[in-house]
């Protein structure tokens, strides 16, 4: 590119001397404060994450959870290189793992030893509707009288009070959020018995429509007649384990560096536990261990006090979150205090057990996480993250139960709390439904998407998933897409125009506006830099490389063909590793160290070497194709032909290259050469779709208008069907209106025989005029036609 030299000095952004340059704050709920992170062992960052309770498949809430996660994790390894051990549990024992196992295991038992919808099965399910409808009874806003003692009558009019009353349901759903969903289960289950007492459906239509009902009924009455429950709760952890990674995988979630799971870590969590009662913090009482809240609170350390509830003193005495925190299936047998929590938990019929000292039993929650992080990351860690949910009580009572066995102040220095997830305002749950799984959601919207959706939240904060969320992400994921494919078709013009060599043609080209876009380019590094130590504020550091990508753009626009690549390919490839650090970089690009690009979605790997073979065919193709107009457009003696050739010279543009994934821009290269582009087929055809619609709407447009000119036109010719000298009389006007008229038939005399006044005749006069010209014109097309 040939420019003038400039006078001016170039303007370097540097930060002034009175601005403290960045330091990484990390949000820590320990502290409800930005604190300086500052991990306990240089570089390296012990981290331990809470994973799943692998009972279900994965929703959006966990990739709420474990997607924001990984955008931190990737922040600390990859931007401020930390060496980061990344350990997360998988819970393999749990309450609701025992209560799902055993229930699957005995709704599959009865579908197999019951071939035909028998009596006895009908009457248990209607026994497991009759225990199973008290849970939306206790939370009825008010009494409903069915005047029966039949429970499915009883529920029919709870049913029917629900759907003609919104206020019903809500006041219900004040007392317990599950309610509109007891009303689904119970709804099913009846429709479900009502058919089988009927005579219709089979043994699997009858226990299927009935499992919310019959599964619990089955687990509480039945559960001490399976076999190895160990065996049986494993296997179902196994799938949904399996399930979950396979989820994060196709999310672009980084695989711990280490996972450990509950069932792998008993003996390690009864040695543990033998700990925390030697040091007189927990207390054995038949067959359970109970942590004592009441001991610990305040309890002397060595120049510290034990406090209980670190992350939310507020909610100690919150019986409904303690209940939730205990399980389903852990009862209060020996306990001293409501406030203290179960270490471990006495075997009943039902359940698996493990050995210990105390009798068979299980691991209580809490004390599982705290076993497998110590066991992995020693007496403390760097940082412990998790849902904000899981604050209190299973962190706190984490917190509370490590330092009881360690005997330290801090066991945990950062702790990270990713926000709720809402749907449309609303908090996700399958009753209002509004629940969302991963693989629903990766339907919908692509992986990089979902990130892109996170990343413009506050990951700490509650985020609402929104149709203008979406909206907003893909407006944003255009306009990075558009900047790669841009930058990427000027690079491939300057290979074909100047080839590899480096021949200088003796000026620098580097004036006013590169030097004022590199200014912008380490603005945009600083205050980039500015917004990751900001406790990740990925939201603003993304609006950072937008703006970057604009300030490109409009250098683009203003150098025309006479651009600068260098500045631009320099900027482009730092906007791509810094998207590609984020984990938003899919197929060939994050692999490639100065690749221009983020990929394309779902591409396999092979696209970037692909891209590089088309590349001479597409250049040769493209020359044909300018050539080709040239010609076209310098053949003047046959304006027939030049016309012949830019159609197919569009043709060719607007098709065969759309399937191809190629955009040609006319004139946008060196010397008015076509500039061509890589872009997804899809983008292409719906681009060239709309620009079909809109030339279809135009001829619409065009001809509707048309149509109404026409239709003027004939309504005029119709109005001139009536000859001068009849426009005044009847059956043209009413009889009786004019009494006299003169030769032309103007009139001269009103219907009461009274003369008309020189104004009116004038009128008439003029109005005689136009119909002269109208009937002319009436004749005439009469002639024609």
């Amino acid at each position: 590119m040939t420019t003038s030299a400039s006078a001016s000095m170039p303007k370097w952004y540097k930060p002034e001397p009175s601005v403290d340059q960045p330091v990484l704050r990390v949000f820590n709920s320990l502290t409800r404060s930005k604190d300086v992170f500052t991990p306990s062992s240089g570089r390296q960052v012990d981290w331990y994450n809470c994973g799943p309770t692998v009972y279900d498949a994965t929703h959006m809430g966990h990739a709420r959870n474990y997607l924001t996660q990984d955008i931190v994790r990737r922040i600390l390894r990859d931007y401020f290189n930390y060496d980061v051990n990344f350990v997360m549990n998988v819970t393999d024992i749990d309450d609701k793992i025992i209560m799902r196992a055993r229930e699957g295991y005995l709704l599959d038992q009865t579908i197999e030893q019951n071939p035909k919808v028998s009596p006895e099965l009908i009457k248990e399910a209607r026994e497991a509707f009759t225990q199973y409808l008290p849970k939306l009874v206790n939370n009825l806003p008010s009494a409903v009288d069915s005047g029966s003692d039949d429970p499915l009558e009883q529920f029919g009019a709870i049913e029917k009070k629900a759907a003609s009353d919104p206020t019903f349901v809500t006041a219900g759903t004040e007392k317990d959020e599950k309610f509109a969903l007891y009303i689904a289960s119970l709804g099913s289950a009846r429709d479900a018995i009502v058919a089988a007492e009927k005579g219709h459906g089979s043994t699997k239509d009858l226990v299927d429509g009935t499992a919310d009902v019959l599964g619990p009924y089955l687990g509480t009455s039945k559960g001490a007649s399976i076999p190895n429950l160990v065996d049986v709760s494993r296997a179902l952890a196994s799938k949904w384990e399996k399930a979950f990674f396979e989820d994060m995988k196709r999310l672009h979630v980084l695989p711990p560096d280490l996972v450990t799971r509950v069932s792998e870590y008993v003996p390690e969590i009864v040695a543990f536990i033998q700990k925390i009662i030697d040091n007189g913090f927990a207390y054995e009482s038949e067959g359970n261990v109970w942590f004592n809240v009441n001991k610990f609170e305040g309890a002397e350390g060595d120049g510290f006090r034990h406090e209980y509830a670190k992350l939310q003193p507020t909610a100690k005495g919150n019986r409904k979150l303690l209940d939730e925190g205990e399980g389903a299936l852990t009862g209060s047998r020996g306990k001293q205090s409501s406030a203290d929590f179960a270490l471990w938990k006495a075997y009943k019929p039902g359940e698996p057990a493990w050995p210990s000292p105390w009798g068979d039993g299980r691991p209580g929650w809490h004390i599982e996480c705290s076993v497998m992080a110590s066991a992995v990351l020693g007496d403390g860690m760097d940082i412990h993250s998790g849902g904000i949910d899981l604050m209190f009580p299973h962190h706190d009572n984490e917190l509370a139960q490590s330092e009881a066995a360690l005997g330290c102040k801090q066991w945990v220095n950062y702790f990270l709390h990713t926000g709720h997830l809402h749907i449309e305002g609303l908090k996700m749950s399958k009753s209002l439904k509004n629940f969302i799984s991963i693989d629903e959601a990766l339907r919908d919207y692509s992986a990089r998407q979902l990130r892109l959706a996170f990343m413009l939240q506050t990951w700490n904060s509650r985020m609402d998933f929104r149709r203008d969320l979406v909206s907003d992400v893909k407006t944003k994921e255009e306009a990075f897409d558009k900047f790669f494919a841009n930058v990427k078709a000027r690079i491939s013009e300057t290979a074909a125009r100047v080839g590899d060599s480096d021949d200088s043609d003796g000026k620098h080209h580097f004036d006013e506006l590169e030097k004022n876009l590199f200014a912008d380019f380490h603005k945009a590094q600083y205050d980039f830099r500015v917004a990751l130590c900001d406790s990740f504020n990925t939201a603003q550091a993304l609006n950072v490389l937008l703006d970057l990508v604009g300030s490109v753009n409009v250098y683009l626009r203003t150098r025309g063909a006479d651009y600068n690549i260098q500045p631009v390919r320099t900027i482009a490839e730092w906007i791509t590793r810094m998207l590609n650090m984020f984990g938003l970089g899919e197929g060939p690009a994050v692999a490639a160290a100065i690749a221009i690009g983020w990929g394309k979605a779902g591409d396999s790997g092979a696209g970037a070497d692909l891209e590089a073979e088309l590349d001479k065919y597409i250049r040769a193709l493209a020359s044909f194709r300018d050539d080709v107009r040239r010609l076209a457009i310098q053949g003047k003696d046959n304006a027939t032909l030049s016309k012949d050739i830019l159609s197919l010279c569009d043709t060719f543009r607007d098709n065969d290259l759309v399937e191809l994934g190629v955009q040609l821009e006319d004139g946008q290269g060196k010397d008015g050469a076509a500039l061509y582009k890589l872009v997804d087929p899809a983008v292409l055809r719906a681009a060239r779709e709309e620009k079909a619609k809109a030339a279809a709407d135009k001829v619409a447009k065009k001809e509707a208008a048309r149509k109404a000119e026409e239709a003027k036109r004939l309504a005029q010719l119709e109005k001139g069907r009536v000859a001068p000298a009849d426009m005044f009389k009847p059956p043209n006007v009413a009889e009786g209106t004019w009494t006299k008229w003169d030769e032309a038939g103007v009139p001269t005399h009103d219907g009461q025989g009274a003369e008309v006044s020189k104004g009116q005749s004038k009128k008439f006069a003029k109005e005689r005029k136009a119909q002269e010209k109208l009937h002319e014109a009436f004749l005439a097309s009469q002639k024609q036609a």
